[in-house]
Order: C-alpha cells, then sequence, then structure tokens
C-alpha cells in the first residue's frame, strides 16, 4: 500500500468547511463518508492543492491505524483509488472538478460592461411573472401572506392595472430575451380592463408558454387562448370547490396552500381520484405553525441525502440561487423585483428590461444568494441543500433543516 499513488474520484464532491468534518459525496449514486480525522482532511487538501495534481504520493503520507480504515472504506465504497507504483512510476494526473465559470459576474465585470449587454445578458433571463392586475373584493384570510412565499394572487387596498401598452411593450421586450415561461397572475383577473387585447397578444407570442394562475374563487368565466390554467386553492377545502370540467381537464393543474395536517386531510379527500402529478402542495407559515413546518418542510440528514445530486447541481448551488435565477416579477404599478421579499431593481418601462437583468445581475436581491450566513457556510451540507428560498425569509430562518454539524457518519451510506 504504501508504494502507491492516492487520488478521489472526480465524481466524488469534497467539502471541508465545517470544522473539523471531512465530507466525500458521491454524486452518482448518493454514497457519503464522513471523518472526524485530521489526517484525513489534510490528505484530501492534499489531493486538491493545485501542485499536486489530484494525486499524492502515499509513501509520503503519516501512517497509522485510522488513517489506513478510513482509505480502505473510501476506496471499497468507490470514491477514491490506490494506483500501483509499479504499474505507474511517473506520477499519473487526475483533473478533479473545480467551479471555474468563465461567465462569472465578477469575472464580466472585471472586463467591462460591453460583455454584459446586448446578447450576453439576454440569455440570462429565462422567466417573467406578470402581475397584471392587483383587484379583488374576495378578502381571503392571509390574503397578502400567500404570495410572499408561493405564485400567488393577491390584492392591495388601492388597486392597479397594468396599461396594456406597457405590457405589449414588456412582451416585445421579452421575446429578444431567453424566456421561456411567462406567468400571469394578479388579484381577480377578471377584471383586468384589457383581456381581450391580452387574448390577442397571447395568439401572437405563442413561442412562450404562458401560465395563467387565479384563485379557484375568481376562476368562473376567465377563459384565454394557448395558456394553461394553474388553480390556487386554500383551506377550507371541499369537494364542491372543484368544478367537473376542472378536474377531469389534463391541461388544469392544482396548488393545494396548506398551513396543517387538519388541511392537508381535507384537501387529499378533495383531490382524490386526481393524477397526483396534476396537484401541487405549498405549506404556508401563518406566524403559528412553526411546528407544521418542522414536521413537514425543514430538512433531516436523511432528506438532503435521499437522492443523488449531481456535481453540476452542487457547482450550480456555489454560484447562483436555482430558486430565484433567471426570474423576474413585472408587477402592474411598474416596480420590478427578482425576490417579491425583497427591494425593487428598479421599473420598467423606465428601464429597459435588459437594464434590469444587469442591475440584478450586479446588485445581486436574489439571483446570487447562495446559503452563506453563520450556520450555513459551516456546514458540510452546504450546497447539498436546496438554495435559499422565500420560506427562510418569511419565517425570518436562515436554515430551513434539522441538521446536527457535531454529528457524523464515518461509515459510507446507500441512499
Amino acid at each position: 500500500m504504501a508504494q502507491s499513488w492516492f487520488t478521489i474520484k472526480n465524481k466524488v464532491y469534497v467539502n471541508w468547511e465545517e470544522e473539523d468534518t471531512l465530507l466525500l459525496y458521491d454524486t452518482e449514486n448518493g454514497k457519503h463518508l464522513s471523518s472526524h480525522l485530521s489526517k484525513a482532511i489534510d490528505l484530501a487538501k492534499a489531493v486538491y492543492s493545485p501542485e499536486n495534481l489530484g494525486v499524492v504520493d502515499w509513501g509520503a503520507v503519516e501512517l497509522d491505524d485510522e488513517i489506513r480504515g478510513f482509505i480502505k472504506n473510501v476506496c471499497e465504497n468507490k470514491m477514491g483509488v490506490l494506483i500501483d507504483k509499479e504499474q505507474y512510476q511517473q506520477k499519473p494526473i487526475n483533473f478533479l472538478p473545480i467551479l471555474n465559470l468563465q461567465n462569472d459576474v465578477e469575472r464580466m465585470s472585471d472586463i467591462g460592461d460591453l460583455v454584459m449587454t446586448g446578447e450576453n445578458i439576454s440569455t440570462y433571463l429565462t422567466h417573467a411573472v406578470i402581475h397584471l392586475s392587483t383587484e379583488c373584493d374576495k378578502h381571503c384570510p392571509h390574503c397578502g401572506l400567500f404570495h410572499k412565499q408561493t405564485l400567488c394572487c393577491s390584492a392591495m387596498e388601492q388597486p392597479s392595472a397594468m396599461p396594456f401598452e406597457q405590457l405589449r411593450e414588456l412582451i416585445v421586450q421579452l421575446a429578444a430575451t431567453s424566456v421561456q415561461v411567462i406567468d400571469l397572475v394578479g388579484g381577480d383577473l377578471r377584471t383586468y380592463p384589457h383581456l381581450s387585447q391580452l387574448n390577442t397578444l397571447i395568439d401572437q407570442y405563442q413561442q412562450f408558454n404562458w401560465h395563467l394562475w387565479q384563485h379557484i374563487i375568481n376562476e368562473k368565466g376567465l377563459s384565454l387562448d394557448h395558456v394553461k390554467t394553474e388553480v390556487i386553492l386554500t383551506a377550507p377545502f371541499e369537494k364542491t370547490m372543484l368544478p367537473e370540467a376542472l378536474q377531469h381537464d389534463s391541461d388544469v393543474r392544482f396548488h393545494l396552500l396548506v398551513e396543517n395536517e387538519s388541511q392537508v386531510e381535507q384537501a387529499e379527500r378533495m383531490v382524490a381520484g386526481i393524477e397526483a402529478e396534476r396537484c401541487e402542495w405549498v405549506p404556508i407559515f401563518n406566524g403559528e405553525n412553526l411546528k407544521f413546518f418542522e414536521d413537514n418542510v425543514l430538512l433531516s440528514e436523511e432528506d438532503i441525502l435521499s437522492a443523488p445530486i449531481s456535481m453540476r447541481e452542487i457547482f450550480c448551488r456555489q454560484k447562483l440561487n436555482t430558486n430565484y435565477f433567471g426570474k423576474l416579477h413585472f408587477f402592474a404599478d411598474g416596480t420590478v423585483k427578482a425576490d417579491v421579499n425583497k427591494e425593487a431593481i428598479g421599473r420598467f418601462p423606465e428601464k429597459r428590461v435588459l437594464g434590469l437583468v444587469y442591475d440584478e445581475l450586479t446588485r445581486n436581491t436574489a439571483w446570487r444568494r447562495i446559503r452563506g450566513g453563520e450556520r450555513c457556510s459551516v456546514c458540510r451540507y452546504r450546497f447539498l441543500c436546496p438554495s435559499p428560498g422565500n420560506y427562510e425569509t418569511v419565517i425570518g430562518k436562515e436554515n430551513l433543516c434539522k441538521v446536527d454539524l457535531k454529528s457524523t457518519n464515518t461509515e459510507a451510506d446507500d441512499t
């Protein structure tokens, strides 16, 4: 064994950010191995040291029973390999996966503004949410809270509607970007004064994947061509809420906003018989149901490791927010946000769409918000976890997990 080269396979994600802990995670099958051994951490750092080119001389490692046992475990689980020096007398090279984004915002800023304009920057915008109006007279409980956590309708005390000329100019500019999905939301969209013109506009721009979001109590009587229907359902859940036509329309999806176990049971009875893939369950935090979130939303170590996470996904989470990146909200009053819970990045049409994309990329209100903070930044699962989203903001909690940072499994686990 001493006359060997040692390397970690390039399918394995390595993290030593948590104090005194090393994590090896196989991105192909989800196996993981953790260790508190300082020699194991030093060995992993040596493998990743640029001068070693991904391979270390096993004979130069100070061996003891613990480090031998660790390496044996790594090799048996096919996360690393010992290469016999008799077969490879010349030190081999292993090109380990290293994050290197050529279009990273900091790099582009260093090069200059020209690279962040025109066709280059237009590719970053892929999803637009257009809030057409804020008028509704239904006074649903928690109105104004739902849309802070998920895509949902919302009314305002002083209703407003997006002028049609502004809407048309917005669509024209979006057509020059990489936007694929346009969500139409509002209060009661039946009150939007330009529905017939909107229908014509949608017909002209069928290259977009259009979605209309409407609460079930405001759904009846609203019909747009070439648009998929997204029906919002809130408590109390009753079977009579769902018209037969919607239940049997495979193009209609249902979004069930639930706040407790009782509502979950009611909603399950209501959608019984409807295909599961047409139903999205959305937990809603109302300020008094933290226990419900702890039981059903907060992630355990087992949840985080329940399915393989690709190296590409892990690298994405190190540089951008997969919940927000590429999406902008355009509000009826002209305000534009990347995150509905954060400050506006500008106004449309005072500023063009590409200018707003540039502002978000450089100011970073949401698109590049990664798991940082006092707790997440020292957790071995930092980039295995989903990117932070609306729940963290609304609940006021940095992390949405139940991971004990000091607990470590020294055996590789199948997940």
